[in-house]
């Protein structure tokens, strides 16, 4: 594990975001009146006018946990895989799209929950509740997104192998294209989709790093598909090495000519 970050780099990471969740716990409150709720950070009173403290809270949180979450298991973990996508051996590259990819989610996984300590002390504090089931299925749906995002990272910084940067950039735009499409899939019959173009559409985006709505409940099929897709297509893109055809092509030039008789 010290591939993705030093144990240092752990430790100072869930000190900081102690300190957070404790002056998140200490300096923010709820107060529920008769005019609406108010949001008091560090003695200040924000008005929320009509909405209910709880609601306003759990959707900003939320939002919170869908947005930050993925991003810190995609680039908690996918540099240290860069070179596994890039390697010569083939073997290798699969242990990189494998096991690299479950370490880098491990290690994305602890540093993303310590990240959601003061969102925790926030809920606990304005809800009273520490884990709303709303919460904690948007952090399971981000953590999902998270694991898309590295399978579909190693692929395409394979194929872009001068430079994992971009791999990373393509992984992000399918992300946005993928969110897209549930736009597309909510209201294709409304735009003319026929019921197979539908599909095919809801296919792609369970697919490609769209995430799911919190809304959308947990599927067996989906989660085969948006996870088990990936790396199908990742073992494919992994066993081709574009080198070998050139060094067969290369043996093959490099026999003396035959003296004439």
């Amino acid at each position: 594990m010290d591939r993705f970050g030093s144990s240092k780099l752990r430790i100072v990471w869930t000190l900081v975001f102690l300190f957070l969740a404790g002056l998140v716990f200490m300096a923010v409150k709820g107060v529920a009146g008769e005019g609406g709720s108010t949001l008091v950070v560090l003695g200040t009173p924000v008005p929320l006018g009509m909405d209910t403290l709880e609601t306003y809270v759990t959707g900003n949180l939320r939002a919170l946990i869908t947005a930050a979450v993925p991003l810190v298991v995609l680039l908690g973990g996918c540099f240290p895989l860069a070179p596994q996508a890039a390697a010569s051996a083939r073997g290798e590259r699969y242990a990189g799209l494998t096991a690299g990819v479950f370490l880098a989610f491990l290690h994305g996984l602890f540093l993303s929950q310590i990240m959601l300590l003061p969102v925790w002390a926030a809920s606990l504090r304005l809800t009273g509740h520490v884990f709303p089931a709303e919460l904690l299925k948007a952090d399971g749906l981000a953590l999902l997104l998270g694991a898309q995002l590295l399978l579909w990272a190693v692929i395409l910084m394979r194929l872009v192998r001068s430079n994992p940067g971009l791999g990373l950039l393509l992984a992000l735009l399918l992300h946005e294209v993928g969110a897209r499409l549930q736009y597309f899939v909510d209201f294709g019959p409304d735009l003319g989709l026929s019921a197979g173009q539908v599909s095919l559409v809801s296919t792609l985006h369970r697919l490609l790093p769209s995430g799911q709505l919190p809304t959308d409940p947990f599927s067996g099929s989906g989660l085969l598909l948006s996870l088990g897709g990936p790396l199908l297509l990742g073992f494919l893109v992994l066993f081709v090495d574009p080198k070998s055809g050139a060094k067969a092509g290369t043996k093959r030039g490099t026999g003396k000519p035959k003296g004439k008789g």
